[in-house]
């Protein structure tokens, strides 16, 4: 048989490259079969896919990213954690896709076996995901954390031929420090698994020159490829300035605001993570100090902590000890609707963020900044590149110097109205323009 084939092809005559193209035509219904297979679907629309691992109804960067992307015309496909949802318009835009990733809970034992267990866990669920997600132009990492979404989005960037972009909001290993130390091997491991992964990225984007400066020096990352987008806030954070909204909106959380006085009490408004880098220990010193102080013509607070994590019952028994006098504390796990106004209305912002690796910036600051609320801030190195001292807020290190600022401001309203003017004006920046300007008019699907 073989060599009857053999004697008709010479017979025939043809040159070798006419064999060829016939074989080449024969396999391609094959080949239209395998490429889309590995490839995944392409819409209409250019498409992306965006990945936290955190809590999408309290990662408002990651959510602005999906609402810019989806304006500019892309379709979303928006991956992260489901303990709170994100915002209604997030859920009813048509164009966003959310996606659940599964969460792994640490039940007690040994902290490294947690970590490990979930680490393989999480590879496993977020590698076939990515694998149904297959086929975008894009794909979107925040990080930290970084273990293990960002190498599987090196393998999808390099298996699918779409483009990397990696948020840098904070340095992983910096974080991890503050648990295990700077010299412990899995710190190095992690920091060596940025180094090497950050450079696999097309985008790299930053929220801090600091930080830009930091992964061209220690990561070896190309400048070209570093895009400063500093955190502003999103349309849903805006100011109150009419008093009556501002009485409707406490009216509305009666029990937050028992036994508040709004004609002479003052609101102040922390949010946090209740996480080793925001030592709320500098807040509870500070009301203390202020018990002590015997000034009549100084207001009592209403006190304001928003947010849960770890350290948060730790805080609360602290406070409970302290038996305030002068200032009401209360913690609220709020709706992500009702988040902006409780800011809207305080006097004050608070952010005790230390910053693990001090060149992130918090993004409660930028919000409070969108309601037009001065902050107090607590001092770190990329901090003056949000917070102006004495303009739209104030640079304190301790909790002396939080009642110096108390004290400043509240028995001089003329230097309150100056950092109340400062964060007005800086209310009016937005993320939408910024998006646009610095990252979105840089796609090209």
């Amino acid at each position: 048989m073989a060599s009857f084939v053999t004697e008709f092809f010479n017979w025939l005559n043809y040159p070798q490259w006419v064999y060829w193209l016939i074989g080449i035509y024969l396999l391609l219904p094959t080949i239209y079969l395998i490429v889309p297979f590995i490839y995944g679907k392409r819409s209409q629309h250019p498409r992306v896919v965006i990945c936290v691992l955190g809590d999408l109804g309290h990662s408002p960067r990651m959510c602005y990213h999906a609402r810019s992307f989806s304006a500019k015309g892309y379709d979303v496909d928006l991956c992260g954690y489901l303990e709170e949802l994100p915002p209604a318009d997030i859920m009813d835009d048509e164009d966003i896709t959310i996606h659940a990733i599964p969460t792994v809970k640490n039940t007690g034992g040994n902290y490294l076996v947690f970590i490990v267990r979930k680490v393989a866990k999480q590879l496993f669920a977020l590698a076939l995901l990515l694998w149904e997600l297959r086929g975008a132009q894009y794909i979107m990492v925040q990080t930290p954390p970084g273990i293990p979404i960002l190498l599987l989005a090196v393998l999808y960037k390099l298996l699918f031929g779409s483009k990397l972009i990696i948020d840098w909001h904070n340095l992983g290993y910096s974080i991890l420090a503050l648990r295990l130390g700077d010299t412990h091997l899995l710190v190095r491991l992690n920091k060596l698994y940025d180094h090497v992964l950050a450079r696999f990225a097309d985008i790299n984007l930053t929220v801090t020159q600091r930080m830009k400066q930091f992964l061209v020096d220690e990561f070896g990352v190309n400048k070209s490829k570093i895009v400063v987008l500093y955190d502003k806030a999103a349309s849903q954070f805006k100011p109150i300035v009419d008093p009556q909204e501002k009485l409707k909106v406490i009216s509305s959380h009666g029990e937050l605001f028992k036994n508040f006085s709004p004609s002479s009490d003052k609101i102040i408004v922390s949010s946090t993570s209740f996480t080793p880098d925001e030592d709320f220990n500098v807040l509870v010193e500070a009301l203390v100090k202020y018990d002590t102080l015997h000034d009549d013509n100084l207001p009592k607070l209403k006190v304001i902590i928003t947010g849960k994590g770890p350290l948060k019952e730790q805080f609360l028994k602290a406070i409970e000890a302290a038996n305030l006098q002068k200032s009401d504390v209360q913690c609220a796990w709020l709706a992500a609707e009702e988040y902006p106004k409780i800011l809207a209305i305080a006097d004050i912002g608070i952010s005790l963020h230390t910053s693990s690796s001090g060149i992130d910036l918090p993004m409660k600051v930028v919000d409070m900044f969108g309601c037009g609320v001065p902050v107090l801030a607590l001092e770190f190195d990329a901090l003056p590149e949000l917070v102006d001292d004495g303009i739209n807020g104030m640079r304190v290190l301790d909790a002396r110097q939080i009642v110096e600022s108390f004290i400043y401001l509240f028995l001089q309203p003329s230097n309150y109205e100056v950092i109340k003017k400062g964060a007005m004006e800086k209310s009016k920046q937005r993320w939408e323009a910024n998006w646009k300007a610095q990252f979105g008019d840089l796609l090209h699907p």
